[in-house]
């Protein structure tokens, strides 16, 4: 059996499992989801919500638009929505982010950007990423009440940020011909250390994108009457990156309400209440996601690429 379809049947049977496991759950404990389902959502709540979720994909449209920029590619700011737009809408279809094969044909048939420095600004962009969030994470673990279950957590937020660094410190120097991942992302680090300019916006890109994501977060939380504080939210916001880094289902579908379910053991709220406010999250995602992202693949394909983009 071919290695990608044996991906995708493992993929979809996962995201079955969970689906059967989360509706047992529903039916077990199905009084408590009838009394948050009760709560009021008031219509200024939903309109908070969107505009944090429009928000946050933006964020991350202009992170994309960065990584493509060191590399002289041009890629205006509506261009760059409709494209990570579309790409992440088909990340809900396609496991192991399959939008990112979108993105890759965009850039390089269209924009002509080579399939190595597309790759190299990805995983370049992922590790920083990735670093940020455990950083974030982890500030929000140790302004949290000392707890015993938090310790394995700060011991991995604190790993994964202590190799992200090291990575972004001191990767870009090295030659790794025998390890053609580490040495894509040693490229891309160079390319962004080049300019540190470019390197400075991207930090304070991705520390916006965060603070929106915890906030979008904490809407879709209090929106069912739960508060949580912005160190909670942005440990959740973080965790949530991190349940996908695998990509075992689309959009991480499953694996991220699993998260959120063993996240409320330490954050004070129950499996249900992390369902609820999940579930929320999602349909504002791909609400959003349908409307443009739908729009956006007829709008590239009919867009003419203009020098002046950057």
């Amino acid at each position: 059996m071919p290695k990608k379809k044996l991906k995708t049947i493992l993929s979809l049977t996962l995201l079955v499992a969970l689906a059967l496991l989360a509706t047992f759950y529903v039916q077990a404990h199905w009084d408590e989801f009838r009394l948050l389902w009760a709560r009021p959502l008031r219509a200024s709540q939903w309109l908070a919500i969107f505009l944090a979720w429009l928000l946050t994909l933006t964020l991350n449209s202009e992170i994309l638009r960065l990584g493509v920029r060191i590399y002289q590619i041009p890629l205006s700011f509506w261009a760059g929505l409709a494209l990570n737009m579309a790409t992440m809408a088909a990340n809900y279809f396609l496991p192991f982010k399959g939008g990112a094969g979108l993105r890759a044909y965009y850039l390089v048939s269209r924009l002509k950007m080579s399939l190595t420095d597309f790759i190299s600004q990805l995983l370049a962009i992922g590790v920083h990423t990735l670093s940020t969030g455990s950083f974030l994470a982890l500030l929000g673990l140790l302004a949290m009440a000392p707890s015993g279950a938090r310790r394995p957590l700060m011991i991995y937020f604190g790993l994964t940020f202590g190799l992200g660094l090291a990575c972004i410190l001191g990767l870009g120097e090295l030659r790794l011909k025998k390890h053609p991942r580490l040495a894509a992302v040693a490229q891309g680090w160079r390319a962004f250390r080049a300019n540190p300019k470019i390197l400075f916006k991207l930090t304070v890109l991705q520390l916006a994108y965060f603070t929106s994501l915890a906030q979008a977060n904490r809407l879709c939380f209090e929106a069912f009457q739960i508060e949580i504080s912005w160190a909670q939210a942005y440990f959740y916001s973080a965790g949530q990156l991190h349940s996908t880094l695998l990509n075992l289902t689309p959009a991480g579908l499953g694996v991220v309400e699993a998260f959120g379910a063993l996240a409320g053991q330490i954050l004070g709220f129950t499996p249900a209440e992390a369902l609820m406010a999940q579930g929320l999250s999602r349909l504002t995602q791909l609400s959003i996601l349908t409307v443009i992202g739908l729009a956006s693949w007829p709008y590239l394909n009919r867009r003419r690429v203009e020098p002046n983009a950057l």
